[in-house]
């Protein structure tokens, strides 16, 4: 998937912090506007405060961490106009990367967008959205990596982060991966047609859905997190306090 062009394995204290809290991130164990308590952190992921700090930074500048002066850390929110401007440059970029795709596409590359698809298919049938999130970042990765252009190519890894952080949250609460799946298989449908402008608007007809959905999804949250569930007790509601997250991701991280 994308994730191992953008980051290789982490061998380093630092790098291995920022995947274990992006992983957390995309699978919604940290919610969006969710504060990030330092301390507990540090001592759930086994991290001294400036190395949790160094990751922090690097999330932000992956849009992931909003770092505020004298109000620290939190998870990045869902802002509509930032949604929108997301989803048009990318609807821009991977629309042209299928459309030259689609002409220069070779059978062991069709090949491997339809495995990609079926992994998506079981994925949905299980319902594991961080797996569908996976397969369908396997499907684009082969395009762009197959498109002949770099300078694009490099273009759209800049946005993966925020694509996968908006895509993931639609993923988790709103469902949409059946949706979803049929929409990627229309654009392997019009690649295997060799038609490259259907392909083209194929990928920006399944970006739009992906922006309608990630809009809806702020336009009903608060801090990123519906009202019902922050009221709700018990364990399975712990789970989302930051210290439920943080002990979920530094048991992530050890497994």
């Amino acid at each position: 998937m994308f994730e191992r062009i953008l980051n290789p394995v982490a061998t380093t204290t630092i790098a291995r912090t920022v995947s274990s809290l992006r992983r957390a991130i995309m699978q919604g164990d940290l919610r969006p506007g969710q504060k990030l308590i330092e301390g507990e952190l540090c001592r759930e992921l086994e991290v001294s405060r400036p190395s949790l700090r160094e990751a922090l930074r690097a999330l932000q500048a992956e849009k992931l961490i909003d770092l505020v002066p004298n109000r620290g850390p939190s998870v990045a929110k869902l802002i509509a106009d930032d949604i929108e401007a997301i989803h048009e440059v990318w609807a821009l970029l991977t629309g042209e990367a299928v459309y030259d795709f689609t002409k220069v596409a070779k059978p062991a590359q069709k090949k491997s967008l339809a495995n990609a698809i079926e992994v998506l298919r079981r994925s949905v049938e299980d319902n594991l959205p961080i797996k569908q999130l996976a397969a369908t970042n396997d499907f684009f990765l082969v395009i762009m990596l197959g498109c002949g252009n770099d300078v694009l190519t490099e273009m759209v890894f800049r946005l993966i982060s925020r694509i996968n952080f908006l895509r993931s949250q639609a993923l988790i609460h709103q469902r949409c991966g059946v949706l979803y799946a049929g929409e990627i298989e229309a654009i392997l449908g019009q690649i295997k047609a060799g038609d490259a402008e259907g392909a083209r608007q194929a990928t920006r007809k399944h970006i739009a859905s992906a922006c309608s959905a990630a809009q809806a999804l702020a336009s009903v949250t608060s801090l990123g997190r519906p009202a019902a569930a922050r009221t709700t007790a018990g364990p399975a509601a712990s789970a989302q306090t930051p210290e439920g997250a943080a002990r979920r991701v530094a048991a992530q991280r050890r497994s």
